[in-house]
């Protein structure tokens, strides 16, 4: 089961990653992005106990493959800890951005997979949050997302606030 939910995630980043190198728009760039904030896992199940909604420090990296000038598909990794066990939420989101001059609002969401504590588990989130242009090639920005993880017939929450840098290429 593991290797099989691997395997289909991995196919379809694959899929969509190439899919963004054809059809992006020369005005809006393939971008990286890191990131550091807090995450709030909230719930107990079988697999992960003590998620008590106290604050975990967290961290990852994504990229954005622009389709169209206000969409983005955008894989991302990201480490914390899920009550007493570490976490790592692999994720596809989908973004729909609003450009307003040095700004950029977006809002998506983010389909995928939290490996923990030897199971991997899928999850559905909603994401918000935006960006601001630093200079030419360097933006900041603020997300927030809140994830739904299914662990059986079990649920956990885990809200993430999150910042960080994304570097145009």
């Amino acid at each position: 089961m593991r290797a099989r939910s691997v395997a289909i995630l991995s196919a379809l980043l694959f899929v969509f990653a190439g899919a963004g190198l054809f059809a992006q728009s020369a005005a809006t760039p393939v971008s990286l992005g890191v990131f550091v904030g807090a995450a709030f896992p909230q719930g107990n199940t079988s697999t992960f106990t003590d998620a008590d909604g106290t604050m975990n420090f967290n961290w990852g990296f994504f990229v954005n493959i622009p389709l169209v000038q206000t969409f983005a598909i955008s894989p991302s990794a990201e480490l914390y800890k899920l009550g007493k066990q570490n976490a790592t939420d692999f994720d596809l989101a989908f973004k729909f951005i609003v450009p307003v001059q040095k700004w950029s609002f977006f809002a998506g969401f983010s389909p995928g997979l939290t490996a923990g504590n030897e199971v991997i588990d899928p999850h559905v989130g909603l994401l918000g949050g935006a960006s601001m242009n630093l200079v030419s090639n360097m933006d900041a920005f603020a997300q927030v997302k809140y994830d739904f993880i299914f662990d059986g017939s079990e649920n956990l929450k885990a809200l993430h606030v999150n910042g960080g840098l994304i570097f145009n290429f």
